[in-house]
């Protein structure tokens, strides 16, 4: 069985089914590696040829703006997220009670919790 080669397999597994080094170099192959280097040499030095000359200054303009809203979008969403903020709350609370009793402190000042 692979179970225990399993680990052992997982190295390779990109190359299963190829034979020889996952790079090869062989002229058989109809695109070559060195072909789409060359390829994307070209298309990276055209890739720009259309935008700014150097030394020439550029502004973007942001002709309209849009106010889509504010709050949450839904009672659902509104309630997850007060009580994922009460739980945090909660927990900020116990958390600086239990560091004043293992302090052997009290609390100075308590923190309100809010609903």
């Amino acid at each position: 069985t692979l179970g225990e080669h399993w680990p052992a397999l997982r190295r390779w597994a990109h190359m299963l089914g190829f034979r020889g080094h996952f790079l090869t170099k062989a002229r058989a192959y109809s695109v070559t590696f060195q072909l789409l280097r060359d390829q994307r040499v070209v298309w990276r030095r055209t890739e720009h040829a259309t935008g700014p000359v150097d030394g020439e200054d550029t502004t973007l303009i942001i002709s309209a703006l849009a106010y889509i809203g504010a709050g949450w979008r839904t009672l659902g969403d509104a309630l997850l997220a007060n009580t994922a903020a009460a739980l945090a709350r909660e927990r900020h609370q116990i958390a600086r009670e239990e560091l004043a009793n293992e302090q052997g402190q009290a609390l100075s000042t308590p923190v309100p919790i809010a609903a």
